[in-house]
């Protein structure tokens, strides 16, 4: 027995989205940039900018920092990552004044 079903566009797209998402595998969460969102580090690769951070501000302890916070760090500002040190008294508003418009 056939049945006629009615359905506005919105539902006809949600319905195949839905079943294209359930027959996708996901092994990762896949981010804005179509990167990996690597919880673990069984999945990370890092990038040659996240390889230098982790070397350069995390020295012996790179392999201890979850890639989450490498990929923060990486994509947050040099301003704003200055403000947040100063805020913590980790450098001298000194130092930057003439580095950044910092109030």
């Amino acid at each position: 027995m056939k049945r006629n079903v009615k359905m506005t566009e919105k539902q006809l797209k949600n319905v195949v989205e839905t079943v294209i998402n359930e027959t996708e595998e996901k092994n990762y969460e896949k981010g804005k940039s179509g990167m990996r969102a690597a919880r673990s580090r069984a999945d990370y690769e890092p990038t040659p900018k996240e390889t230098e951070i982790m070397k350069n501000l995390f020295g012996k302890y790179e392999n201890d920092i979850p890639p989450i916070v490498v990929r923060y760090l990486r994509k947050i500002s040099k301003k704003e990552m200055t403000k947040r040190l100063i805020e913590l008294d980790m450098i001298d508003l000194e130092t930057v004044m003439n580095e950044f418009d910092v109030e």
